[in-house]
């Protein structure tokens, strides 16, 4: 919040707030069949085809949760331009454009 880009300055710094505080919110919703697969496993030897609902469900949750970090970065990383309108600058910077 105290950094030059400030937590509302910007629309990227916003959207990656709120992709995180959901990802982090689904993640953590989807710990239970992780809870499940996992205690399945440890009671016994699994086939191929016992829980293969659960298993793809695994993988596309690690799959989504990499596409979060990936657009994270990228937002981080080419910071688009954009301010959230009725915000002043900073003490002692002047507004461009």
């Amino acid at each position: 919040m105290g950094a030059t880009w400030g937590l509302f300055r910007h629309y990227w710094v916003l959207i990656k707030l709120v992709m995180t505080v959901l990802a982090i919110a689904l993640l953590l919703l989807h710990m239970q069949v992780v809870d499940q697969v996992a205690g399945a496993a440890a009671q016994s030897a699994l086939s191929r085809s016992d829980l293969a609902g659960m298993r793809v469900q695994l993988v596309v949750d690690a799959g989504a949760a990499l596409m979060v970090l990936l657009v994270a970065v990228a937002l981080s990383v080419y910071k688009p331009r954009g301010r959230i309108s009725g915000l002043r600058p900073a003490p002692g910077r002047r507004r461009f454009g």
